[in-house]
């Protein structure tokens, strides 16, 4: 198929690392998309990038959505790579344009926000995605699969631990998140920062992977003295009434302490466990291991199996993978959890 021409706006550790270098460049290389343009407020960035990328470079999204999407290389898809609170005018922008959008996660820290998209995206005729790349982690696709194929009976409690290491750097040399700078927007609860809006995305729509639609969301926090932003947040969901439902719990944490398992699924005939996310195992009711599932990847920066769908669904193909209204499920659950903290 023709690539789908790509310009991406954001130049930090999302845009330049996890979206340009992973998984933009091998797409070119696989025929399935082309990064033709990079924006970035930063003129000596956005230079930088376009040498490194072979694309034209840009300082304002406007000039990169600006003009034909036709076959005269204007872009047809805008990827955005933006500190949350950014996303908003420029997806909407991008849209109103004639340009498909695909965001980071989280799409927005606001359901008004992520609806405003979704309604530009049906007036616009184009579509929007969003970045939940951690769906393909290869332990989260196994304790999927058993989930689905009821190797526990119904299942009756989830609990998910995720962690970041520390407070969010700049990128160093060459690689994302190791500088000496803090990225300061994540510090600032206006801008989308916190451990909710940070690290919560990805296991939030992993648990709505597992358990559907929830019924009821609370939420409770700890923001350290001093702090503008949470440091932990604690979710709970609670799924269904039939024979009592089933519930969940998801923490965040912008440095955890001690380790706690990615996944532990609690169902009538057992229980699913991935510790570090190398190993699933798989333990009946009396706690004797049926099923082990080891030798796993670690869990890394992926995505490249989102681009490929979203290529593919903007070439004819099945439906993008990661849907702008699933991604407004995930901001629901967040805005209702960090609601109730507050």
């Amino acid at each position: 198929m023709t690539p789908v021409r790509v310009g991406l706006v954001g130049l930090g550790n999302s845009g330049w690392y996890y979206h340009a270098e992973q998984n933009l460049v091998p797409a070119r290389a696989a025929g399935q998309l082309d990064l033709v343009a990079v924006c970035d407020a930063d003129p000596a960035r956005a230079a930088t990038a376009a040498d490194r990328f072979g694309a034209r470079a840009h300082t304002d999204w406007r000039e990169l959505v600006a003009g034909s999407a036709g076959d005269d290389g204007g872009v047809e898809l805008v990827v955005v790579a933006l500190p949350h609170h950014l996303h908003r005018d420029v997806v909407i922008g991008a849209l109103r344009a004639g340009r498909h959008v695909h965001v980071e996660k989280p799409m927005a820290t606001s359901v008004a926000d992520a609806d405003a998209m979704l309604s530009a995206a049906r007036a616009a005729g184009r579509q929007l995605s969003v970045h939940q790349q951690r769906r393909w982690e290869p332990d989260f696709q196994q304790v999927l699969r058993l989930v689905h194929e009821g190797a526990v009976g119904p299942v009756r409690r989830v609990e998910v631990h995720r962690s970041h290491a520390g407070r969010y750097r700049t990128a160093g040399d060459g690689t994302p998140h190791t500088g000496s700078d803090i990225a300061t927007w994540t510090e600032e609860a206006d801008t989308g920062g916190g451990a909710g809006w940070l690290i919560g995305p990805h296991p939030v729509d992993q648990v709505l992977q597992l358990l559907g639609t929830p019924t009821a969301v609370t939420g409770t926090a700890h923001r350290p003295p001093g702090s503008a932003v949470e440091d932990h947040l604690r979710i709970h969901l609670a799924f269904g009434q039939r024979d009592g439902g089933s519930s969940a719990r998801i923490d965040v944490h912008r440095r955890a302490e001690h380790p706690a398992p990615r996944f532990r699924v609690v169902g009538e005939r057992g229980d699913i466990t991935s510790e570090d996310g190398t190993s699933v195992v798989v333990r009946d009711a009396d706690g004797a291991v049926v099923v082990v599932h080891d030798g796993l990847e670690p869990p890394g920066r992926l995505g490249a199996e989102l681009y490929a769908s979203l290529a593919a669904s903007l070439r004819g193909g099945p439906p993008v993978a990661v849907t702008g209204e699933q991604g407004r499920d995930v901001v629901d659950v967040l805005e209702r959890a960090l609601r109730a903290a507050r």
